[in-house]
């Protein structure tokens, strides 16, 4: 079984903290725009090699359509593009592709991650709450260990 990172339950002003506006394919998304639905946030960059082996659990998770994937590319879109084929078909929708700044030392301490190490992924529940995080490759067995402790909570 692999282990999930269990949080406290943040004050309503970490889940206000926890809202971003980045840009993505057809323009600007908001976090808390988006309508209530367990979500997984993934930092990642295509430079990353965990970053990249991640990448299709993520993209299948989000082929089921019970869950939504949001990724932030914490690089600029045209190394994005560069990123391997099989990268670039699982950013497709249903997952949600987004850029954050490169320098995104603030979005990602918001998320519990201070030192920046990717890649870094945070499930929220539909009230935005954090209820799982980690820092470093996700899979399988990760993700749908994190789903039901969000469930369940």
């Amino acid at each position: 079984m692999a282990l999930v990172a269990i949080l406290p339950a943040p004050t309503v002003a970490q889940a206000a903290a926890l809202d971003f506006e980045l840009a993505g394919e057809g323009g600007f998304v908001r976090l808390s725009a988006l309508p209530p639905q367990i979500t997984v946030v993934n930092f990642w960059r295509s430079d990353c090699p965990p970053c990249v082996r991640e990448m299709p659990h993520l993209a299948a998770l989000a082929q089921r359509g019970n869950v939504r994937v949001v990724t932030v590319a914490v690089q600029r879109r045209a190394e994005t593009l560069a990123a391997p084929e099989a990268v670039r078909s699982a950013l497709r929708p249903p997952m949600i592709s987004l850029h954050a700044p490169t320098e995104s030392r603030g979005l990602l301490a918001r998320f519990g991650n201070p030192v920046q190490a990717l890649p870094h992924t945070v499930v929220l529940d539909a009230a935005r709450k954090v209820c799982a995080t980690r820092t470093g490759e996700v899979d399988h067995a990760w993700l749908n260990a994190a789903l039901e402790f969000c469930r369940a909570a």
